[in-house]
């Protein structure tokens, strides 16, 4: 006998339609109304199914289409249904509409209420930012008389861990630590060990809260074969934002070499570790993963991927590898805002600033038939790239270019253009722009730019005040504020002031913020300029850190200051065991031995820099004329009016000298200044500048005042520390040419007025 053929039941017309919409999210809406328009009737599958893909939608949208299908909902009598319940109160959370999404948790019957009805609205409230009440109402589940609820599952603990996470970016507070572990220890309790997922999601929580130490002990506990690359992603992202680029950069090693465990890197894992490679700036690092990730991988770095591109950009420019940035660079066919910014920001970085505006002007005139709208980011590093070149015109410039596109009333972009006119010499327009900010706008890093502007313009007093006031406003000073400060008070001899502000830095009433080498190096500065060599090499030796070569070199030219040859030669022996290939401080140790009559150590110095091949960086000085930024170098002959220049400095010398013969024995040290440094840069610079400035009248003595009326001041800007002769010669020279000279060098600026120097003489 043959058997009877089976009879299959065809699955009904609502079944169908509601697979359809499951599985075709993107087209949900349409399905269902051409569902009601072929008068089919929708069960409690259909909404769930058809809310679900109201996530890809704006806000607004989802929220409107939510209210729509909530009131068919009612409309068919579901409202009941716990999983369509559960649905639209979901939706309504991820709409932002929490108060919506409570109300009807609260209205659905007791006996319909489990886990999921609780999770649903426990997501709505932490999507929402209330993670506070989130925890209210997870303490409210636990109290539930049913056991399931009472003990929650592994999708409602990692609501939980992602609204901690929320609340925890930017610092571990103490809130966020509690919570955190009270959370953990939730997952402990039942036996969510092993749960990959939400050991993922803890590890990434700790690495937000800053505790690198508790996510690895996380990571660890998890088992070597469950973990998957969102592990690695989680734990190899937490070390590069928490400092730790080489320790990354080491797990994504063992993440690839675990043997039969080990797991292929992502999309995800590229990025990060690339952007781990670029803050270790090492060139060799770099082209070590980027050749690993081209051969074993080659599929994650599509050129058309810009996200992956611009990161490799990114890390290239960081890592110094400025040709290989520029090369993937114009491989890109479509730019988008932030390729064009991480070139120009890696061309600002790596001190080719007038390459970085070039690239910002081909990019805002559409050069690559592609015109493309800067935003703040780029803005910030066009604005940094200008403040290098410490030219006024172009400052002013990109001022109003951001005031017209309103990218000015981004705080990142006012506290650049602070930094940028104070380094451009116009230390007014930096305080107008501060003064012109919103104090909803003033940030830590706005504040940080004023007081770093006026303590590099000698005002160590205001700098102090601003800090003052800051703290009176609620702010905590930052690493970046105190090294400003400190710096202020190192140029200005305030000795118990910068004293004072590196304790309180650490101190428990304070920001509670530790030393860096930047701190340190501050210290030893304000110490060694006043005279307390002692004390700041006992600073030294008490250092938690390693001492760099800017701490030692700070103490060494404190020693050329004050004439103390023996504390120069051990700093100089600790200074070359840490690079001796320097040649600066060889040098300022040659001419400690020369201020001290010691001739034949003079010549060894000397013959052993020459022996080695090194050489000292040239001193080079830039001033501002029109549109153009002319450069000198000592003795400089290369300016096409160089013989017009040499010229109106003999005359300029003579006036100088003219100015000082009432004085004998001025006159004769004068004598000594102009021909030991007849052509430093500098002074070309001056002499241009004054060449230039005739048509306001320089030369005529019946206009001296109206000079001083009409006339800008002469902006300078130096690559190296001005040199005791030069200083006093530019003194001179702003008295009798009526006209304001400010000048830039490496280390703060000086305005020469009227025969004085804003510094004090104290530089």
């Amino acid at each position: 006998m043959h058997p009877k053929p089976q009879k299959w039941k065809l699955p009904s017309q609502t079944f169908a339609w509601n697979t359809a919409i499951a599985n075709n999210p993107q087209n949900a809406i349409s399905l269902y109304k051409q569902m009601q328009a072929n008068s089919i009737t929708p069960n409690n599958f259909t909404f769930p199914a058809l809310l679900k893909a109201f996530a890809s939608l704006t806000k607004q949208l989802c929220l409107c289409s939510t209210q729509q299908v909530h009131a068919h909902i009612t409309h068919h009598g579901l409202v009941s249904d716990k999983f369509t319940a559960c649905a639209l109160g979901d939706a309504y959370g991820k709409c932002g509409c929490v108060d919506d999404a409570r109300q009807l948790f609260d209205e659905m019957p007791s006996r319909t209420i489990d886990v999921v009805s609780w999770t649903a609205l426990l997501s709505a409230y932490c999507l929402s930012g209330r993670a506070n009440e989130g925890f209210g109402l997870y303490a409210r589940m636990r109290r539930s008389d049913d056991p399931e609820c009472r003990r929650g599952d592994a999708v409602c603990i990692g609501v939980l861990i992602v609204a901690v996470s929320a609340n925890g970016v930017g610092g571990a507070g103490s809130w966020f630590l509690g919570c955190g572990r009270s959370v953990h220890s939730l997952v402990v309790k039942y036996g969510f060990e092993t749960n990959t997922r939400l050991a993922n999601s803890l590890v990434h929580m700790y690495t937000l809260g800053n505790d690198v130490d508790s996510a690895l002990k996380v990571f660890d506990g998890i088992s070597i074969e469950l973990r998957d690359v969102v592990s690695w992603n989680s734990l190899i992202s937490g070390l590069a934002a928490n400092g730790e680029p080489k320790w990354a950069l080491t797990m994504f090693e063992q993440m690839l070499s675990a043997g039969p465990v080990a797991v292929a890197p992502n999309r995800v894992t590229v990025i990060v570790i690339l952007k781990a490679c670029g803050e270790l700036g090492c060139k060799d690092t770099s082209h070590w993963v980027h050749n690993y990730i081209a051969t074993h991988h080659s599929s994650l770095l599509s050129i058309d991927d810009v996200v992956v591109v611009t990161a490799l950009i990114d890390m290239h420019s960081r890592c110094g590898n400025l040709e290989c940035a520029q090369k993937i660079f114009e491989g890109v066919q479509n730019k988008n805002v932030v390729c064009w910014s991480a070139m120009i920001a890696g061309y600002e970085q790596n001190s080719y600033p007038h390459e970085s505006l070039r690239l910002f002007h081909r990019m805002v005139e559409g050069a690559d038939d592609m015109e493309v709208q800067p935003n703040a980011v780029t803005m910030v590093s066009v604005i940094s790239a200008c403040s290098s070149i410490g030219a006024s015109r172009p400052a002013r410039m990109f001022h109003k270019y951001t005031t017209a596109t309103g990218l000015d009333t981004d705080g990142r972009v006012s506290s650049a253009l602070i930094d940028m006119y104070a380094k451009c010499g116009d230390i007014e327009r930096a305080r107008q722009v501060f003064d012109e900010m919103d104090d909803s706008r003033r940030t830590v890093v706005s504040w940080s730019a004023i007081i770093g502007a006026e303590g590099l313009h000698g005002e160590a007093k205001e700098a102090l005040h601003l800090l003052s006031t800051m703290q009176g406003q609620g702010l905590k000073p930052n690493e970046i504020t105190y090294v400003s400060v400190l710096s202020a008070c190192s140029h200005a001899g305030l000795v118990e002031e910068g004293k004072f502000c590196f304790n309180n830095m650490q101190g428990a009433n304070g920001s509670g913020i530790s030393p860096t080498v930047k701190h340190f190096a501050c210290m030893v500065d304000l110490l060694g300029r006043a005279g307390l060599l002692n004390e700041a090499y006992d600073l030294i030796h008490s250092m938690p850190i390693e001492p760099d070569v800017a701490v030692w070199g700070s103490l060494l030219a404190a020693c050329k200051r004050h004439e103390n040859v023996e504390l120069g030669e051990v700093i100089e022996e600790k200074i070359l065991r840490l690079d001796p290939n320097l040649v600066g401080h060889r040098i300022l140790l040659a001419n400690l031995y020369e201020d001290a009559g010691r001739l034949d150590d003079v010549r060894r110095m000397r013959v052993e820099i020459k022996r080695k091949g090194l050489r000292k960086i040239a001193g080079q000085s830039f001033i501002e004329v029109g549109n153009e930024v002319h450069r000198f170098i000592s003795e400089d002959r290369s300016h096409h009016e160089w013989e017009m220049i040499y010229k109106e400095l003999d005359v300029l010398d003579e006036r100088v000298m003219n100015s000082t013969k009432a004085d004998v024995g001025l006159e004769v040290e004068l004598e000594g200044i102009i021909t030991r440094c007849k052509y430093h840069s500098e002074r070309l610079a001056i002499a241009y500048g004054l060449m230039t400035m005739r048509h306001c009248g320089y030369g005529n003595s019946d206009s001296k005042n109206t000079i001083n009326r009409r006339c800008n001041p002469i902006r300078i800007t130096k690559n190296l520390r001005v040199c005791v002769d030069c200083h006093v010669y530019t003194k001179l020279v702003s008295k009798v040419s009526m006209i304001e000279l400010i000048v830039r060098d490496a280390h703060r600026f000086h305005h020469f007025k009227d025969g004085t120097c804003s510094c004090g003489d104290y530089w």
